[in-house]
C-alpha cells in the first residue's frame, strides 16, 4: 500500500482493481484454497484499516479518492447503487444470458432491464423484480404487467419510457421463461431493497456510531428514519461535511471512512430517483451544484473543485440577470468546465483501471476473461460522478437556448455544393482514416472524437463531430481551405440523430447555425463523384536560395530563404514601430536556420544520412497503413536521436540561444531543432505531400528559433471573419496561457469574440471554458518552430503540418475561472480586445490585406 500511494492514482488504481477483481471472486487464490476465518478476519480488519488510513492521509488526491472507493469491496463495505450494476451483470454471466456482443441466451426483457440499470436505478427496479420473480413463478409473461399494475401502478407505457439513452427502446420484453434463476433474483431483489431503502447505510452506521460525534449521530438517524423526504440529499452532503474533520487526520476511524463512502453513494441513488424530466431548469441547477459539492467534498479533485467554484460564480448575477442571454453564455461556459473537469478525471479512472485489471488478470489462472471486458468503463458508470453528466446533459440544451445559440457550432462551411450531394455518411473515427482516399466515393465523416491535428483525406467532403472544435484549431483552418465543412454538435439527441444517417447518401445544408442533413438523390452523386475523381490537384514549390550561413537574424529573413513564419515576424516588426496604433505591441527576439540547414547537417553526418534513406525507401514501399507508420516513426526517431550537430552550426547556434535565453541548455536546444525537422515525416505531413503531389525534396523546413515569452493570454485573430467572409469584422479567440490551447484544439471554448472595425462594436461570441492551460516554464525557454516553404500556398493547408518544440517543457495548468478578469470583468475584458483588435487593423492596413495573426499578453 505504501508503493502504490507513492505512485499516486496509477498505484491506487492497482489496489482498486485487484479488490474489485477479488470482490468478483476472479482472482486465482479464490481457487482450491481454504483459510481460517479469524486469520481472514484479521487480514480483512488490517486491509480495510490500512486502506481508511491511505484514504486520509495520502499525497495524492486520486489516490485518496481511489483508495476511499476500494472500501467498498472489504467488509464493512455494504450494499450501494454499484452492486446493483454489478448483481445484474453477474446473473448474466452466471446464467449463460446474451450481454451485448457477447453470445447467449436471448431474453429481451433483460438486455432492456440491464441498459437501465446501467444508466441508473430507481425504487421502481424493486417493482419490477418483484414482477419478474413472479413470472418466474407462474410461466405467463402477462403475469408480469398484471403484477407491477396491482403492485406498484406502472404499465407498459411507463416501462417503455424508461430509456437509457438514445440505444435504448425503454423495457417491453419478453422474457424468457428460466425458473432455474428465482434464487439468483431473490438475492437480486434484497440487494435493489438494501439499496434503495438505505438499508446499507444502516449497516455502515451501526459500525461507525461510536466513533461519531452525538449530534452527528442523531443527524444520520434522524435522515435515516426519514430517508424518502425530499431534502435527503442536501441533508446528505450537511452530514458528509460536519464527519471531515472525524476521519481526515493521521488516525481515521474506518468504519467512519466507509460510512463516508457509503453516504456518498447513496447521495446518488436518491438523486438518482429523482425524475429530472419534471424538475424546472433552477431547480436542476441547485441539484447539479449539490452533486458536485458532494462529489468534491473530500478534496479527491481538484479539477473538480475548480468547476463547482466556477458553477457557483455562474450561478449569481454578475453576467446579467438569470437567463438573459449573457447570463446564459456565461452558464454554458460553466457546464463545459464541470463537463471537461470530470471526463478528465474519467478518462483517467477508465484507463488506469483497465490496466491494472488486464495486468493483475494475466498473471490469474481463474479469471474469466467476460469480468474484464469493459472493466474500466464499469467503473466510471459506478462511479459517485456519474450523476453529474446526467444532469449536465439535461441542462445544456436549455442552457445553450436561453444563450441564443444553436447546439450545432460551424468551423467550416465547405462548398455550396454540398447542398445537393455530399456523400455516403459513414461513422469512422477521423484518425483512423488518415491516408485512406475516398476520391471515387465522396464520403461524410461521423467521428465522436476528434483532436484537433487530423488530416482529412482526399474524398471527405464533410466532417461532422460530437467533440468541441475551436474555429482556429489547426482542423477547422485546414477544413476552411479545402473547402471540406466542418461540424460539431454537443447535444445526444442530435448527434443521434446525425448516426442514424450513417450509410445513407446524403446532402448538407447549413440553415442559421444549424446543420441539416438529408438523405440525397443518388442520382446526383454520380455526378459530384465523376467530378471530384477528375479534379486532383497538384501544388508546385518553388525552389529556395541557399545560405551560407547555418544562423541567420531578422534583417536576411526573406522569402527564398526562410518560410513565411520568420519573413513575417521580420515584416511586423518594421510595421509596428511605424504605426501609432501599436504602442506597447512588439514581436519577440528571434533568429532563424534557413531553408537547406537540415540537408546541409545531414551531408556532414554520413552514417545518419544512409539510415535516414534507407528508412525513407521503407516508408515508400510500405504496402500497409501499419507498415507505413512504423516506417515513418522510424525515420523520426532517427533524426531526432542521432543526427550530430554540425561543428559549424555549434558556434552561432550556441551564440543565438544564448542571446535569447542565458539559461538555454544546448543539448535540449538542439533536441528542439532536430525534432522540428524530424516532424517532416509524421503522417499527415506525409499524407498531405503525396495527395498534393510534393516530392519530399522540393518541401525544406527553416526553423525559426524564439524566445517563448511568459504569456498571461495568447490570441488568435482573422482580420475579415473566416466563417462568414465578412470584412469589417475582426474575429478572434484568447485563452489563458500559451496559444498551444487555441491551435491544438483541446477541449473547451476560448474567449471567442468579434469586433466591427467601423462601430468598435464587441459581441462575445463565447465565455472560456477550457480546463488548462500551457505555461512558460520558469526562468522561461526556447521554441523551435516549423517554418517550412510549404506554408500559405494556395490549394495546399501546409498550415500547422510541422510541429514547433520549447526546448524546455511547458507547464499544464487547471485555469481558474471562477475569478478570472475575462468573465467577470467586461470593462477590463473590452479594452484587452479593443487594444488586440487596434493592432490588426493596424497591420492589415498597412499590408493592405487580410491577415491572420498569433498573439500573445505580457504582463
Amino acid at each position: 500500500l505504501d508503493d502504490a500511494a507513492a505512485l499516486g492514482g496509477a498505484g491506487a488504481a492497482v489496489v482498486y482493481s485487484w479488490l474489485r477483481l477479488s470482490s468478483l471472486k476472479q482472482l486465482h487464490w479464490y481457487a482450491g484454497n481454504n483459510y481460517q476465518g479469524k486469520d481472514m478476519a484479521s487480514m480483512q480488519e488490517r486491509l480495510a484499516g490500512r486502506i481508511a488510513h491511505k484514504a486520509a492521509t495520502a499525497e495524492d488526491p486520486t489516490a485518496r479518492g481511489l483508495m476511499r472507493a476500494s472500501l467498498a469491496f472489504l467488509p464493512r463495505g455494504g450494499g450501494n447503487g454499484d452492486d446493483i450494476r454489478m448483481g445484474i451483470l453477474n446473473i448474466m454471466r452466471q446464467h449463460g444470458i446474451k450481454e451485448g456482443h457477447r453470445p447467449g441466451i436471448e431474453d429481451p426483457f433483460i438486455a432492456q432491464w440491464h441498459q437501465k440499470l446501467h444508466s441508473n436505478t430507481t425504487p421502481d427496479d424493486v417493482k419490477i423484480c418483484e414482477a419478474y420473480l413472479h413470472f418466474l413463478h407462474t410461466g405467463n409473461w402477462d403475469d408480469f404487467w398484471e403484477h407491477l399494475w396491482n403492485n406498484a401502478r406502472l404499465t407498459r407505457e411507463d416501462l417503455a419510457g424508461m430509456k437509457a439513452g438514445w440505444r435504448s427502446d425503454g423495457i417491453t420484453g419478453p422474457a424468457y421463461h428460466m425458473p432455474h434463476m428465482i434464487d439468483s433474483f431473490k438475492h437480486y431483489l434484497w440487494i435493489l431493497k438494501t439499496t434503495h431503502g438505505g438499508g446499507d447505510v444502516d449497516s455502515a452506521m451501526n459500525f461507525a456510531r461510536h466513533g461519531l460525534p452525538g449530534d452527528v449521530a442523531w443527524e444520520v438517524d434522524d435522515m435515516l428514519q426519514n430517508r424518502d423526504a425530499w431534502w435527503v440529499p442536501g441533508k446528505i452532503v450537511e452530514i458528509r461535511e460536519k464527519m471531515l474533520h472525524v476521519w481526515q487526520n493521521d488516525a481515521p476511524n474506518r468504519d467512519v471512512v466507509m460510512l463516508d463512502a457509503t453516504l456518498e453513494k447513496f447521495f446518488r441513488t436518491k438523486v438518482e430517483s429523482v425524475d429530472h424530466a419534471a424538475m424546472s431548469a433552477d431547480d436542476l441547477l441547485g441539484l447539479l451544484e449539490l452533486s458536485l459539492k458532494n462529489a468534491t467534498l473530500t478534496q479527491d479533485s481538484p479539477k473538480l473543485s475548480m468547476a463547482l467554484s466556477y458553477l457557483r460564480a455562474a450561478m449569481g448575477e454578475a453576467n446579467g440577470a438569470r437567463w438573459s442571454e449573457s447570463w446564459a453564455k456565461t452558464m454554458d461556459a460553466a457546464l463545459e468546465y464541470c463537463a471537461l473537469a470530470m471526463e478528465h478525471d474519467m478518462d483517467f479512472l477508465c484507463y488506469a483501471t483497465q490496466s491494472a485489471a488486464n495486468i493483475i488478470a494475466a498473471k490469474s489462472t481463474k479469471t474469466d476473461p467476460k469480468y474484464l471486458i469493459n472493466f474500466g468503463e464499469e467503473n466510471v458508470r459506478s462511479h459517485v460522478v456519474f450523476v453529474v453528466s446526467q444532469l449536465i446533459s439535461s441542462l445544456r440544451p436549455t442552457v445553450r437556448a436561453a444563450a441564443g445559440r444553436s447546439p450545432w457550432l460551424i468551423a467550416s462551411v465547405g462548398d455550396a455544393a454540398l447542398e445537393t450531394y455530399a456523400g455516403v455518411a459513414k461513422i469512422e473515427t477521423l484518425s483512423e482514416i488518415q491516408g485512406e482516399d475516398f476520391s471515387s466515393a465522396p464520403m461524410v465523416c461521423f467521428t465522436e472524437k476528434l483532436g484537433g491535428l487530423e488530416d482529412i483525406p482526399a474524398g471527405v467532403k464533410a466532417v461532422v463531430t460530437k467533440s468541441p472544435v475551436d474555429l482556429l484549431s489547426h482542423i477547422a483552418i485546414r477544413a476552411r481551405n479545402t473547402n471540406v465543412l466542418l461540424a460539431s454538435v454537443a447535444d445526444d439527441a442530435l448527434w443521434a440523430n446525425v448516426v442514424a444517417m450513417n450509410g445513407e447518401h446524403v446532402r448538407c445544408a447549413i440553415v442559421d447555425e444549424a446543420l441539416v442533413i438529408e438523405k440525397a438523390n443518388v442520382s446526383s452523386a454520380a455526378t459530384t463523384s465523376a467530378s471530384a475523381s477528375a479534379s486532383t490537384t497538384k501544388v508546385s514549390i518553388k525552389p529556395y536560395t541557399p545560405s551560407e550561413s547555418w544562423v541567420i537574424t531578422p534583417d536576411a529573413y526573406v522569402e527564398s530563404i526562410v518560410g513565411g513564419k520568420s519573413k513575417s515576424l521580420a515584416e511586423m516588426a518594421k510595421e509596428l514601430a511605424a504605426s501609432d496604433a501599436a504602442a506597447g505591441v512588439d514581436v519577440p527576439g528571434s533568429f532563424a536556420l534557413p531553408f537547406g540547414s537540415f540537408e546541409r547537417a545531414l551531408a556532414e553526418d554520413t552514417e545518419t544520412r544512409a539510415q535516414l534513406d534507407a528508412a525513407v525507401r521503407a516508408i515508400e514501399s510500405s504496402t500497409t497503413a501499419s507498415e507505413r507508420r512504423d516506417a515513418l516513426a522510424h525515420a523520426r526517431e532517427i533524426i531526432a536521436t542521432q543526427l550530430v550537430c554540425p561543428s559549424g552550426l555549434e558556434a552561432p547556434l550556441t551564440r543565438a540561444a544564448k542571446t535569447l535565453n542565458a539559461d538555454a541548455d544546448m543539448e535540449r536546444v538542439w533536441d528542439a531543432v532536430c525534432g522540428v525537422w524530424a516532424s517532416k515525416w509524421t503522417e499527415r505531413a506525409w499524407l498531405s505531400r503525396k495527395a498534393c503531389g510534393i516530392p519530399d525534396a522540393d518541401l525544406n523546413v527553416a526553423v525559426l528559433l524564439m524566445e517563448l515569452v511568459d504569456a498571461e493570454y495568447a490570441f488568435v485573430l482573422h482580420t475579415a471573419n473566416p466563417v462568414t467572409g465578412d470584412a469589417d469584422q475582426v474575429f478572434g479567440e484568447l485563452c489563458v496561457g500559451l496559444g498551444e490551447t487555441l491551435v491544438g484544439n483541446d477541449p473547451g471554448c476560448a474567449l471567442g469574440f468579434t469586433v466591427s472595425k467601423s462601430t468598435g462594436e464587441i459581441t462575445i461570441r463565447s465565455v472560456p471554458s477550457k480546463l488548462q492551460g500551457h505555461f512558460a516554464p520558469a526562468g522561461g525557454t526556447i521554441i523551435a518552430r516549423s517554418d517550412s516553404n510549404g506554408e500559405d500556398l494556395e490549394d495546399f493547408a501546409g498550415a500547422g503540418l510541422y510541429d514547433s518544440i520549447t526546448a524546455e517543457a511547458t507547464e499544464e495548468r487547471v485555469i481558474d475561472y471562477a475569478s478570472s478578469v475575462l468573465v467577470w470583468d467586461a470593462a477590463k475584458r473590452d479594452g484587452l480586445i479593443t487594444r488586440i483588435a487596434e493592432a490588426a487593423k493596424a497591420i492589415e492596413s498597412y499590408r493592405g490585406a487580410p491577415q491572420d495573426i498569433e498573439g500573445a499578453v505580457v504582463g
